[in-house]
């Protein structure tokens, strides 16, 4: 499989894992242990705040029972850049609701997210 592909794959399990709650998908994912996110989320008044939190904390959120998932048209990937064997970058539009960027590093031969960024649009 080439890097393209693997890291394509690797964006699909975190969008589908998360919609469907599904933690293996998720894990699969990301480089849980050193994973953070941090990214604009409009708040009651409409207004972007700037958050982040571990990767770790976030997973336990988006399976947990009483958690509804944002529901998002198609996913698709909007730009990747392989810049070495070990890093990537990678742009994705979520369903027109969220506009995601992650770092990526393979590890293992597995590409992985580091680190994900996004806007609320």
């Amino acid at each position: 499989m080439s890097d393209y592909d693997a890291i394509k794959e690797t964006l699909f399990d975190y969008f589908n894992g998360y919609q469907a709650k599904h933690r293996a998908l998720l894990e699969n994912a990301f480089a849980v242990e050193i994973a953070n996110l941090m990214g604009y989320m409009k708040n009651d008044k409409g207004e972007l705040e700037l958050f982040t939190i571990p990767l770790t904390e976030l997973i336990e959120t988006w399976v947990a029972p009483d958690y509804s998932p944002h529901k998002f048209g198609e996913g698709r990937i909007l730009a990747i850049d392989i810049f070495s064997d070990v890093g990537a970058t990678a742009l994705f539009d979520c369903g027109g609701r969220f506009t995601d960027t992650f770092q990526m590093v393979e590890k293992d031969g597995k590409w992985l997210i580091a680190n994900k960024f996004f806007v609320d649009q």
